[in-house]
């Protein structure tokens, strides 16, 4: 990852970008945090935006983000819904 620039051409480019912890949080102070949600089981689902444009943030491990583009506010809505849905699943084992 070679800095901003290069995150927000993968993201409009549609790719899901892995980032370490620490790259993460040198890039996400140019990000609006728009919402968080407390998964139980995977950290923190933040919803993050910059320039207008949407994207999740996800924690794998406790040392990787991922940084999913998302199309619209409506996608979002969508993908925290079946995200948070599923971690609600695996508490039933």
């Amino acid at each position: 990852m070679k800095g901003l620039r290069d995150l927000q051409d993968r993201l409009a480019a549609g790719e899901i970008v892995a980032l370490t912890a620490r790259a993460w949080g040198r890039l996400a102070p140019a990000f609006t945090l728009v919402e968080t949600h407390d998964t139980g089981l995977a950290g923190v689902l933040a919803l993050v935006e910059l320039d207008g444009r949407l994207a999740a943030v996800e924690q794998p491990d406790r040392k990787t983000r991922a940084v999913r583009p998302l199309a619209s506010r409506k996608a979002a809505r969508e993908f925290v819904k079946t995200r948070l849905a599923a971690y609600d699943r695996l508490w039933d084992g």
